[in-house]
Order: C-alpha cells, then sequence, then structure tokens
C-alpha cells in the first residue's frame, strides 16, 4: 500500500493516535534518527501515559477492556496475567501504566504478549490472542491467512511498521539527513527484494526515500525485517 494513499494515511494516523503507545518493540530495534539541535527536548516518555489517568494497565491503554472481558475466562485471565507478569513497570490489566518507550503502538503490544504465550500450556490463550492481532494488522493491509499461520517474520511485518513510517517521518521532519536507507537482517530468511535495496542511498528531499518506502512496503515480504534510517551524505 503506498505510503501517501489514502488507506496508508488512515493506517499511520492509527498508528500515532495517542492511545497507541506502549512498553517494547519486537527486535530488530531501529537505528535511532539523530535529532536536530534546534529541536526542543521531548518530556519523558513516562508522562505520555502517566497523564491519561489509567489504571487498568496495558489493557485499558490500548482500548482492549471489551475484547478482554467478552474473550477470556477468569481463569484464562489469571494464567495470562501472571504470565505476562511486569514488564517495564506495567501490568496487563491492572494499574497505570508507565512505560519508557513512546513509539510502540498495539500491533506491536500483541507480537510481544504472543511471543510470551507461545509455550504449549498457553496454547488455548494464544489461539484467542492471535485472533484478536489478526484483527489489528488487518487494520493496516490485508492479511494472507496461509502466511500469517505458517511463514516466519510476517507478523513481524506489521509489528515493525510503526517504527519504519516514524523513523521516514522524523528523518523528513527533521532536515537533518539528505539521504535515506534500507538496513536489512542479513541471515537465510532475507529474500532478493530487500538485498536490492540494502544500503542503497536514496534522496530525502525530492521525495527518492518516500517513493522507494512505498514500493519496498507496499505489502509483506516474506522475511523482511528492513529498517530505515538516514545519514548525511
Amino acid at each position: 500500500m503506498p505510503l501517501h494513499s489514502p488507506a496508508a494515511q488512515q493506517a499511520i494516523q492509527r498508528q500515532q493516535a495517542p492511545v497507541q503507545q506502549a512498553y517494547t518493540q519486537p527486535d530488530p530495534t531501529p537505528v535511532p534518527v539523530v535529532p536536530s539541535e534546534s529541536k526542543p527536548d521531548l518530556p519523558p516518555a513516562e508522562t505520555f501515559a502517566i497523564d491519561k489517568n489509567i489504571n487498568g494497565g496495558l489493557i485499558e491503554f490500548f482500548g482492549l477492556q471489551r475484547w478482554y472481558q467478552a474473550t477470556f475466562s477468569d481463569e484464562q485471565k489469571h494464567r495470562l496475567e501472571e504470565r505476562f507478569g511486569i514488564v517495564a513497570g506495567n501490568k496487563l490489566a491492572s494499574g497505570p501504566v508507565r512505560f519508557k518507550f513512546a513509539n510502540v503502538d498495539i500491533l506491536q503490544f500483541f507480537y510481544e504478549l504472543e511471543e510470551k504465550l507461545k509455550p504449549q500450556e498457553f496454547s488455548d490463550i494464544y489461539k484467542l490472542v492471535d485472533e484478536q492481532y489478526k484483527v489489528e494488522a488487518g487494520k493496516f493491509c490485508k492479511i494472507d491467512d496461509d502466511r500469517w499461520n505458517n511463514e516466519k517474520y510476517y507478523k513481524s511485518w506489521f509489528a515493525l511498521m510503526k517504527p519504519r513510517i516514524d523513523a521516514l517521518t522524523k528523518l523528513k521532519d527533521d532536515n537533518y539527513f539528505k539521504q535515506g536507507q534500507f538496513d536489512m537482517v542479513n541471515d537465510n530468511y532475507a529474500t532478493q527484494s530487500c538485498l536490492d535495496v540494502s544500503g542503497k542511498g536514496f534522496n530525502i528531499l525530492n521525495g527518492e526515500l518516500d517513493r522507494a518506502f512505498d514500493q519496498h512496503f507496499f505489502e509483506p515480504i516474506e522475511g523482511c525485517r528492513c529498517t530505515v534510517r538516514g545519514y548525511r551524505d
């Protein structure tokens, strides 16, 4: 889906909504962009969540209360919350929300939650979480059920989209870097389309990076875990 299409813009708006902030992100972590010296320092990320007076943990923070209450039995909730524990000071479904990373959205939240539920004893809960993760990912682009269930890194492609969009947006807003590039994870899962763009420079000012971004992330690529960063020359 091209970044500038109406559907992509709606997806970006969902990604950037204040409610879609959380505590961690899937590996690999995009390379941080050096901010312009003229930019004011932002307040600590923890203030974004605390100011919302949330007492229902990350479930309330992401607006998932109705789904959570309707989907799980009391016994499943107990096992789920016990398994989740406390992440970066946050509980799953109770207490205030405090987090250290402000650029994480609901897709990354579901991705990380699923990672915790992979042991066989949580298979019943995993299935229910996975169904909702697919619903949320389907708001971004159409889901291929076979790839969702069988392809390694297909789910992580969705969880990595907000960091990619954030990186691209910051590169353009900061007006610090002139060139941008895609960095790939070079392993046995890397495909030719990622190899073709990896490390190649794209001009930010004339929209070349925008166009390359639209083309490369038009739809999930098998094995793609590419991230976006900028450089001066």
